[in-house]
């Protein structure tokens, strides 16, 4: 461990957060910390490491053209974009 870090922080949170944790039952605040700051961790670790294997893809392959990315679709904002293609094997 480093200097600042000795096995326990403080932290800020919402007190709308807390309450609402509090009303779910659940008995450690810190455990539902713990456990969405690994969450956290892991994404931006998986974004991370996106960025960097796109960087690479534009360095070996160049941009994406415009006529690739103009054939992404969105359905919704949650959903993960999916490219127009023709149906394959009857579906």
């Amino acid at each position: 461990m480093d200097a600042w870090h000795n096995g326990e922080v403080t932290v800020t949170v919402d007190e709308g957060l807390v309450e609402a944790v509090q009303k779910l039952g659940v008995e450690s605040l810190s455990s539902v910390v713990d456990t969405s700051l690994g969450h956290e961790v892991e994404r931006r670790t998986r974004a991370f490491a996106l960025q960097r294997k796109l960087a690479e893809w534009d360095t070996s392959f160049g941009p994406i053209p415009d006529e690739a990315a103009a054939a992404v679709v969105v359905d919704r904002p949650t959903a993960r974009p999916r490219c127009r293609r023709p149906a394959l094997f009857g579906r």
